[in-house]
């Protein structure tokens, strides 16, 4: 007597997040000759992204990965997620399983903070640091604990540069008005968003119109000028922040605030390599070949003469 096989493939996007894109990530079984199904996903980003896989039945098959949900990280391109054997005594075999996913590397624990960040402003150049506060605060909710942003302001035509190497994987430059009032950070402002060597994300929130100097998909350097301040607006001020994928919080059911932030230190001169801005003050950005060059690969080391 053969076994009847009933496969429910229900594929859907769950972007429980603001941070996440549509249309980034897709996901697809294939039957084996063996029985088994592999899950794969094509990662169209240029970086890596974390999936989750929920089952919701799981009849007849064992998960060699596994935890349900299922967590992994993919590259770009096409990655096989996991692979279900089949129970050879099972009489009948369902699969039921949503995803979604979420750019970075997820983390068990916060990672180390990296030291070296550069001002995010050309060499030479002197930036006012601004205060930043949180959109929550603005509503009269309580400031989460984990909140951090840096505000800087630029004048005119001036440059926004990489404060680390890394790829670029979501930008927006579409806005063209300018805004006033509260510096307040919110997503869907222009904005550049860079993954960094480690997972973690540089998010560079802007708050005027720009014309922006790289697509998705390029990397970048410390230093690098990544967008232009060109067209007249009330001010000009570009906020950063660096995010880390929690585990904990994409594991649970209803995930809420998956990505936490973390404090970010700056390299202001080989006497202060790893130093904690305080609002209000200016500061001068300073070239350090040794922190441009610190997370380059060596190709990419004797390609830029370092």
């Amino acid at each position: 007597m053969k076994n009847k096989i009933a496969f429910l493939g229900v594929l859907i996007f769950f972007t429980f997040t603001s941070f996440a894109q549509s249309n980034l990530i897709a996901i697809q079984n294939e039957n084996n000759a063996d029985g088994s199904v592999s899950i794969s996903a094509d990662n169209f980003a240029g970086c890596k992204y974390t999936v989750k896989l929920s089952f919701n039945s799981l009849s007849g098959f064992a998960n060699t990965g596994g935890m349900n949900p299922y967590i992994t990280v993919i590259n770009p391109g096409k990655t096989q997620v996991t692979k279900l054997m089949p129970d050879q005594n099972a009489g009948y075999r369902s699969l039921n399983y949503n995803y979604s996913f979420y750019a970075g590397i997820y983390f068990r624990k916060a990672p180390t903070n990296y030291a070296h960040y550069l001002l995010p402003v050309t060499a030479g150049k002197t930036t006012l640091v601004t205060k930043v506060t949180a959109l929550s605060n603005l509503m009269g909710q309580k400031q989460e604990s984990f909140f951090y942003a840096q505000g800087f302001s630029y004048a005119l035509g001036d440059t926004i540069c990489a404060t680390r190497a890394g790829y670029v994987y979501n930008i927006n430059d579409q806005l063209k008005q300018g805004e006033g009032g509260n510096t307040v950070f919110t997503d869907g402002r222009n904005k550049i968003y860079i993954q960094h060597k480690d997972g973690t994300l540089g998010y560079y929130t802007i708050l005027a119109p720009i014309n922006c100097l790289v697509q998705n998909g390029d990397y970048v350097i410390p230093g690098q000028p990544i967008a232009i301040f060109n067209k007249a607006a009330e001010k000009y001020t570009m906020l950063f922040s660096t995010y880390y994928l929690d585990e904990e919080k994409i594991r649970s059911e209803n995930p809420k605030e998956a990505y936490k932030a973390l404090p970010t230190n700056y390299y202001l001169n080989e006497n202060a390599p790893s130093t904690t801005l305080v609002e209000n003050q200016k500061y001068e950005s300073v070239k350090s070949l040794p922190v441009i060059a610190e997370e380059l690969s060596k190709r990419d080391k004797k390609k830029l003469g370092l």
